[in-house]
């Protein structure tokens, strides 16, 4: 029995072994296993699929390639990852703990070990060149017997190099990189991502792992104009007046304006129809199907009609080293992620006295996508109906001037990252629905969003003059970003019921904004002459400077919300009052500073004590009301206060061919 077992044994080590040199052989379908992992680069965002881009070979010499510092190539076959409701997200992230005790090991081990060159008990250096006895220097590389030289990288009985610096585990000493494992939301899940899927027998994913993230603008790295389709391709300079342009091809561009042409457009109709268009992140972020679309070249329509019908087909699009401009043209999209105009990839928009209306969801009047870029408009109406469209999507740097501004069911403004949004004389009109998605609503949100969507940094808000009509929960929402606003002699209308006036707090939102605990918001916020009312919410892991100049007032408590979550409570609010500013309180309020030349009173007129933590009683009131500091100061400094920008900072000269 033994005999045949040993039989059977070598004969499987035998075809194992002509396997290993084939290649061709398959292991056995009771020893597969029941998942298969594939590796790529996301390409493509839907609801219910994720595109990826397999590594392939690049065209090219060999002797091109760098093989040294291998770099993926993900230009293989498109695949299709199918995901379900039991799909699991991770992301893989360095082991920072683990890393702190390897270097504090090594740290350890470096200052244990005697230098190389070592000094002696007389003070003088021992070079590891040591000196022999006969006066010879010997070298670290010894000679062997035979005359031949033995370096110290000796090489071992396989032929590999070992590596003197090993130790005898075969360490080098180097910090071997850890990493763990962490669960995301799906929507963490960006264009431009590398990702490993676990597929299971049915070819669903059961995992998504995300191996490497991509950067602020990597997702939105410039397409060439072959990646694009258009009914219409305008590669050299021309004018045209009262032409027809349409299209009906799926996630096809009308007119692509590319090459450094110059493509003048008066009088023109564009229409774009699709039922077939995907829409989603393409179109977002590259205006792929969007109706007019300049890359590489200038564009300018007058006096147009611009309309839509398909998802992803965007109005007016400017992408990358594109300029566009636009004057007294109406715009209609009526589909999903359809903007009304929007630049990405550092392109420049600039509109006068625009008519644009989009119905869509996902569909802001006024939008940018990654990659940023500048838009002045200078009056006109923008209009959205649909729900997460605001009438302006700030993901660059905008300014709209005398404009009227309305999103009727969504927030008015949103500001994602290192962003800023300046308004002149403009209405301003949101009207955001109240779901199961967020605990409250607000109509203009300054945040960071998703990684990898927009550059971290100041998202920046101002409006001077004009109106801010808010018809449904607070007015100002900021949340893990960096923010400075600021407003000047602004009209606002609020809603029957006001849920705050300002809320500066971290978050839990389901599209994981930060991570629950340290995603807290650090708020820079400016009034001059300005009449504001409602409360100011600020919790433990964020920070808010408020300034109130100019003759100022505020009606309402400043409220510390508690956030059980947040590891670092280094928070605080802060509140700076000039003379001839006036703060009306309407509850028991708490805050870190308050730094005040101005008045503070109750909602009858009468004095509020102000109390230290500590029991001080800095001023002992005969109303109702106590406000709790820190620390108080009888007079104001303002020097961290914010001044708004002015038009002529941001404003284009309309271009001679419109004149």
């Amino acid at each position: 029995m033994k005999k045949y077992a040993v039989v059977i044994l070598v004969s499987a080590l035998v075809i194992l072994a002509l396997a290993g040199c084939s290649g061709e052989f398959e292991i056995p379908f009771f020893r597969q296993s029941t998942e298969q992992t594939v590796t790529g680069q996301v390409c493509r965002v839907e609801d219910d699929l994720l595109f990826i881009r397999a590594e392939g070979e690049k065209d090219g010499p060999e002797e091109e390639k760098d093989e040294n510092t291998p770099v993926p190539e993900y230009i293989g076959e498109e695949l299709e990852i199918r995901l379900t409701k039991d799909t699991v997200f991770m992301i893989r992230r360095p082991d920072e703990e683990a890393e702190g005790k390897a270097e504090s090991a090594q740290d350890g081990s470096e200052r244990s070990e005697e230098d190389s060159n070592a000094v002696a008990d007389d003070g003088s250096e021992e070079d590891s060149n040591a000196v022999a006895d006969d006066g010879s220097e010997e070298d670290s590389n010894a000679v062997a017997d035979d005359g031949s030289e033995e370096d110290s990288n000796a090489v071992a009985d396989d032929g590999s190099e070992e590596d003197s610096s090993a130790d005898s585990d075969g360490n080098t000493g180097e910090i071997q990189e850890k990493f763990v494992e962490e669960e995301i939301p799906a929507s963490h899940i960006s264009e431009g991502d590398v990702i490993s899927a676990s597929l299971d027998k049915k070819g669903n994913a059961s995992k998504i792992l995300v191996i490497s993230q991509a950067g602020p603008g990597d997702a939105g790295k410039l397409r060439e104009a072959e990646d694009y389709d258009a009914a219409v391709e305008f590669a050299v300079d021309i004018e045209t007046d009262g032409e027809v342009f349409s299209s009906k091809g799926t996630d096809e561009n009308t007119v692509h304006v590319y090459g450094e042409a110059r493509a003048v457009l008066k009088n023109a109709e564009i229409t774009r129809t699709s039922r077939d268009s995907a829409g989603g992140s393409p179109s977002v972020s590259y205006g792929v199907g969007a109706a007019l679309l300049t890359t590489n070249g200038i564009s300018y329509i007058k006096d147009s009609t611009v309309r839509t019908d398909a998802s992803g087909a965007a109005g007016i699009f400017s992408y990358g080293n594109a300029h566009a401009y636009a004057m007294n043209t109406e715009v209609s999209t009526r589909q999903d992620t359809s903007s009304g105009i929007q630049t990405a990839g550092g392109g420049q928009l600039y509109a006068w006295n625009l008519n644009v209306e989009t119905f869509g969801t996902s569909s802001a009047a006024i939008s940018s996508g990654r990659g940023g870029g500048r838009m002045a408009v200078d009056g006109g109406a923008y209009i959205t109906g649909g729900a997460d469209s605001p009438a302006v999507s700030c993901g660059a740097d905008i300014a709209v001037r005398e404009a009227a501004l309305t999103a009727n069911a969504s927030e008015a403004v949103r500001v994602e990252g290192g962003n800023a949004l300046h308004l002149y004389e403009c209405g301003l009109t949101g009207n955001m629905g109240d779901d199961l998605y967020n605990d409250s609503a607000w109509n203009v949100l300054l945040y960071q969003g998703r990684p990898g969507d927009f550059e971290p940094g100041n998202s920046t808000f101002e409006m001077k003059g004009g109106r801010l009509t808010a018809n449904n929960g607070g007015i100002f929402y900021t949340t893990n970003t960096e923010s400075t606003i600021t407003l000047s002699n602004v009209e606002i209308v609020y809603p029957d019921v006001r849920d705050f006036f300002l809320k500066c707090t971290g978050n839990d939102h389901p599209d994981g904004w930060g991570k629950a605990g340290s995603n807290g918001a650090d708020c820079l916020f400016t009034a001059e002459g300005q009449d504001m009312e409602g409360d100011i919410v600020w919790d433990e892991i964020s920070q808010l400077d408020f300034y109130m100049t100019k003759n100022s007032t505020l009606k309402g408590a400043v409220l510390q919300e508690k956030n059980d979550g947040g590891k670092d409570r280094d928070g605080y609010c802060n509140l700076y009052i000039e003379e001839g500013c006036t703060w009306t309180v309407t509850g028991n309020s708490s805050l870190n500073r308050l730094s005040c030349s101005g008045r503070i009173e109750d909602d009858e007129g009468k004095t509020v004590t102000i109390r230290g933590k500590d029991g001080t009683v800095y001023v002992q009131g005969t109303g109702k009301y106590t406000i709790t500091v820190v620390s108080h100061e009888p007079a104001a400094n303002l020097s961290g206060a914010s001044e708004i920008s002015r038009w002529t900072d941001h404003q284009t000269e309309v271009p001679e061919i419109f004149l």
